[in-house]
């Protein structure tokens, strides 16, 4: 009890000796420093925040440019081309080579294409060579058009299948100053469920082709020739 009483007696003296703090400031004291603790608490739990929500906004970026890779990957694509093909000789050493311009719609996606519509600006034009009658009077030049009309005449093309259109003879149209050298198409068309819609713009120019030097393939060289070969045989 002595020695208690001592102590208690000591730490009076203390509060007591002139220039230290008094029993009210050192609770001054730890108020304040409580209040740092607490705003240095919270400016850490702000900060943590802040990145917890560049974090999440980071993983929703990341979420989406992800699905929209998957959709990329599963949706359709429609082509639209021309293509230049070459029709070879009808004998084996037959040099003369007739060249032939097609108008190609093609599915190239990994999904089918449905209410496929099409549009061209100008309208296609030909020489007319080896044409029944004008272009209205050309059934293949009317269903052509019928195709680029703007209505969904194309009901569905599935991957990998296309349609070919003859447009015309090479020599006559490529490098002409008579007839276009440059179409513009759009393409609109929705996916197999008919949910998404997509426009896509084509540009067919048949300018880079003038003096690209265009040969039969392999296959249609024989085609060609066992084409004959049947032809000399029923004449037989």
């Amino acid at each position: 009890m002595t020695s208690q009483l001592e102590v208690l007696h000591f730490v009076g003296l203390w509060w007591r000796i002139e220039g230290f703090p008094t029993a009210s400031e050192w609770q001054a004291v730890a108020a304040v420093l409580t209040l740092v603790v607490a705003a240095t608490a919270a400016i850490v739990a702000l900060s943590q925040l802040r990145q917890g929500r560049h974090q999440l906004r980071l993983s929703a970026e990341a979420n989406l440019r992800a699905a929209e890779a998957a959709e990329s990957e599963a949706r359709p694509y429609i082509s639209v081309r021309f293509d230049l093909r070459v029709i070879p000789g009808a004998r084996p050493k037959d040099p003369r080579h007739t060249g032939v311009l097609f108008v190609v719609i093609e599915c190239v996606g990994r999904t089918p294409a449905r209410e496929i519509s099409l549009t061209v600006s100008p309208a296609f034009e030909t020489s007319g060579e080896g044409r029944p009658g004008t272009a209205e009077e050309d059934p293949a030049m009317v269903a052509l058009s019928e195709v680029f009309s703007g209505e969904p005449v194309i009901g569905m093309l599935h991957p990998g299948q296309q349609l070919d259109y003859i447009l015309d003879y090479t020599a006559n149209v490529v490098g002409s100053e008579e007839l276009p050298q440059r179409y513009e198409v759009t393409a609109t068309y929705s996916d197999a469920t008919g949910i998404r819609r997509y426009t896509e713009p084509h540009i067919l120019d048949l300018r880079p082709w003038r003096f690209s030097i265009a040969e039969p393939t392999a296959i249609d060289v024989i085609a060609r020739q066992m084409r004959r070969v049947n032809e000399n045989l029923e004449r037989g």
